[in-house]
């Protein structure tokens, strides 16, 4: 509603889309600081079993063969293709709600990690193993989801 309020004020300095983003952004944000102030807001729990994770890799850090990611494809193709957004959105909302939190905080929002721990008083250490757990789980649901589905 806000984008759509202030269009005439669009100067045409990024993509609207982009624009429209922006103020996305901002209004979680406001939103998210208001809870805070009101006592609403959940803290973040480190709600992810660090074994399951630790599975995956060798004890030289590369992955296990059996945990090694699959080739996607093109990344231009894939991010036009509509089903493959049915399912990410899908993995998305499998992850812990603090997960999805930080995860869309940083990588659809684009916050910095510093902006990230800020508004949730959270530690940049915590917020990276964060970011790693939910990029591996959405790897993982994104692999089950699409990549065995567009095999089949």
């Amino acid at each position: 509603m806000a984008a759509i309020e202030k269009d005439a004020s669009f100067a045409g300095r990024s993509g609207y889309e982009t624009w429209v983003f922006g103020i996305l952004k901002y209004k979680i944000l406001d939103v998210m600081r208001y809870q805070k102030r009101q006592g609403h807001f959940q803290p973040l729990l480190d709600d992810s079993n660090d074994d399951t994770i630790d599975q995956q890799f060798q004890q030289n850090g590369r992955w296990q063969e059996s945990a090694r990611p699959a080739s996607w494809g093109e990344p231009d193709q894939i991010f036009e293709n509509e089903h493959f957004w049915q399912v990410f959105d899908a993995c998305m909302v499998t992850l812990p709600d603090s997960t999805a939190r930080v995860f869309s905080m940083r990588e659809l929002m684009g916050l910095s990690t510093e902006e990230i721990c800020g508004v949730l008083e959270i530690k940049e250490n915590n917020c990276w193993v964060i970011l790693h757990r939910a990029r591996l789980k959405l790897r993982a649901c994104l692999q089950q989801g699409w990549l065995k589905e567009g095999a089949a």
